[in-house]
């Protein structure tokens, strides 16, 4: 599971707590201004919510390795037997020997953990990667990866595949002159290649480090470590200021710390400023309700139901609310919506499924199911279905 493979990198999956992280907006929302023109890590922390800055791990530190593993690498760079190799092949060499019988844990540790433990996740793979480049001065590049199967759904939490994979570019390359390219050549290291994967963007520096502690903050979020999540998402705004995923995160941990009047500053502000709104929008609707300001979410619903969402998780749980509220025609609606975007999401099947019987449209209803039937993986699911689909044939017989 470990292996690396030529052609992609360490790949890290984008964890959101869809209960946590749904959003909401409005078209006529007034803007937030800010005090002279600070930024919004500025203007938050002086809230003190979450009281002083804690010792966070700085870039130099995620990326050292101990004295004892610097040396190891570089005693096998150093290996006459390797003399004939280029750097980044023996750099990928390196990885894929030590990392063979890696142990996927969900947790980013830092490179010296990693290599240590020869575990954690797909971000803690990358950084890895970055460190044993930087010892060995090898010039990298980070591209963000879209993946299929692109979701997964596991209670409240989705793992949404987005990656990072790392390219190791070619040290003895000479661009000739006058001809253009347009990439350089080099090895793509991922830990979990797949077919069906899509280049997104090429990473700045800055835009991988505020990754780093996004994913960091968004490990709090889901330890409940409010503390945490917040100053690590207020760390990714220093390396991108209007990174909406952290703004996302800073407003979620306020809302949960109860402080609803930070978390709606933080929402408005985010939905002026950030490029990507549709998160913002959607948790700023949950906030709305939540507060019994259903007028002003309802109206942010009719904006929402307008949009293109690329993730079917946010129509997934629109179509759970609508069922919460006996809307069971919204309900098939928006878990169409969902398998527009993902037609493998078996649970949006079992949803419409459920909706049309309530609706006492049987016919329909076991069309969903053997729907759902089709596209299930697991073998245990499949039995489920296959008794659901039993015993709708036995009630509609009677």
């Amino acid at each position: 599971m470990g292996r690396f493979v030529p052609g992609f990198t360490s790949s890290w999956q984008l964890l959101i707590i869809v209960a946590a992280l749904l959003g909401s907006g409005c078209a006529t929302l007034p803007r937030v201004a800010l005090p002279d023109g600070q930024p919004l890590a500025l203007t938050v922390a002086n809230t003190g919510t979450f009281g002083p800055r804690p010792e966070l791990p700085t870039p130099a530190a995620l990326h050292r390795l101990t004295p004892e593993q610097r040396q190891a690498f570089l005693d096998y760079l150093a290996d006459p037997a390797l003399a004939g190799i280029a750097v980044h092949h023996r750099l990928f060499q390196y990885l894929e020997r030590m990392t063979r019988d890696f142990a996927y844990e969900g947790t980013t540790f830092d490179a010296s953990q990693t290599l240590a433990g020869n575990s954690g996740n797909c971000m803690a793979l990358a950084i890895l990667t970055t460190a044993l480049a930087e010892i060995a001065g090898l010039e990298i590049g980070h591209q963000l990866m879209d993946r299929s199967p692109v979701f997964e759904l596991a209670g409240t939490t989705v793992k949404k595949g987005f990656h990072i994979r790392t390219k190791l570019y070619d040290p003895e390359f000479v661009e000739a002159s006058g001809v253009f390219l347009m990439t350089r050549p080099g090895i793509k290291i991922d830990y979990f290649p797949t077919t069906g994967q899509r280049f997104v963007s090429n990473l700045e520096e800055n835009e991988y480090l505020a990754m780093i502690y996004q994913n960091l903050a968004v490990e709090a979020l889901d330890s409940n470590d409010l503390t945490g999540a917040y100053w690590h998402a207020m760390e990714a705004l220093q390396h991108v200021p209007d990174y909406a995923p952290a703004i996302n995160t800073i407003a979620v941990a306020n809302r949960r710390a109860g402080d609803l009047a930070t978390a709606e500053f933080v929402y408005r502000y985010g939905i002026d400023h950030a490029d990507d709104k549709l998160s913002l929008l959607k948790n700023f609707r949950v906030l709305l309700e939540r507060s019994g300001r259903d007028a002003e979410a309802r109206t942010i619903q009719h904006r929402l139901d307008t949009m293109t969402d690329p993730s079917p998780f946010h129509w997934f749980e629109l179509a759970r609310a609508a069922v919460a509220e006996r809307d069971h025609r919204a309900a098939i609606r928006y878990y169409g919506k969902a398998l527009e975007l993902a037609p493998y999401l078996h649970e949006a099947y079992l949803g419409i499924a459920q909706a049309n019987y309530d609706l006492g449209r049987y016919d329909s209803a076991r069309a969903a199911l053997e729907a759902a039937f089709r596209e299930a993986d697991k073998s245990s699911v499949k039995a489920f279905y296959q008794a659901k689909l039993a015993s709708l044939a036995q009630e509609i017989a009677h």
